[in-house]
């Protein structure tokens, strides 16, 4: 395995172990959470030297989220849906119309991240407000472990006690994600629903165009050596699982 494959492997490995954690934790703090309030607000991401690199929407209710968010790597956007009235989780690739479908089962869902997560270390730094919410700002530290690779990531949040969410996580390249401009109320039904003319595909990487149909790596991902978004190897089933059928 040459090196430039095998710094592809890796940072799709992590890009992907990263996107599991939050996929999970937006169902579990968002879905089955306690403190859920009816709201629409903007999510913003801005790297290390100000700019900005997404702008988003979250739509909230009691039995229902939607988060417009980045694809792994940051190719394009991808929209995740959670449906706790229907105990259905939906992943879309909006410029492909495609999408992918999971039953929602939180016992499962922390089965499988627990098996990648070789750690986990919190540590309150203190208060502060951010965007009108008083919060309690801590450090994560979490080490990710995944087919022999071995990461620590640090990410600093901030958690206020009147959602169910952060309002602010700063990663440790510098990079900050947070929510803006929330408005309450009840978002709109089309909001968390399928748009009409969608494919549904069977993984994560059918979805993100790494395989064919049923999961098989295309002709594209085997031969374009040039391609830093396909990726010629196969990932753990409990990822796999995670993300589709």
């Amino acid at each position: 395995m040459d090196k430039s494959h095998l710094k592809r492997k890796v940072g799709w490995i992590l890009c992907i172990a990263a996107l599991t954690v939050l996929f999970s934790g937006v169902s579990a703090y968002a879905l089955f959470g306690s403190k859920i309030t009816k709201y629409t607000a903007d999510q913003v991401t801005i790297d290390s030297k100000g700019k900005v690199q997404h702008k988003g929407k979250i739509y909230v209710t009691p039995d229902k989220i939607r988060v417009d968010g980045m694809s792994p790597g940051g190719a394009g956007d991808i929209v995740m849906i959670f449906r706790k009235d229907k105990n259905i989780g939906w992943t879309l690739n909006p410029q492909r119309k495609i999408y992918m479908e999971r039953p929602l089962n939180e016992k499962e869902m922390e089965q499988a991240i627990n098996k990648f997560i070789d750690s986990k270390n919190e540590r309150v730094l203190g208060t502060e407000n951010v965007n009108g919410f008083k919060c309690t700002k801590k450090e994560v530290e979490t080490t990710v472990s995944v087919m022999g690779f071995k990461r620590t990531v640090k990410n600093i949040v901030w958690i206020s006690k009147k959602l169910d969410m952060p309002v602010r996580t700063k990663s440790q390249n510098g990079s900050i994600t947070e929510l803006k401009n929330l408005k309450k109320g009840t978002p709109p039904g089309k909001y968390f629903e399928i748009p009409k003319g969608y494919k549904k595909v069977s993984n994560m990487m059918e979805l993100m165009g790494m395989s064919g149909p049923g999961g098989k790596f295309s002709k594209t991902a085997r031969g374009n050596k040039k391609s830093t978004s396909q990726v010629p190897f196969n990932l753990p089933k409990e990822i796999n699982g995670l993300f589709g059928k």
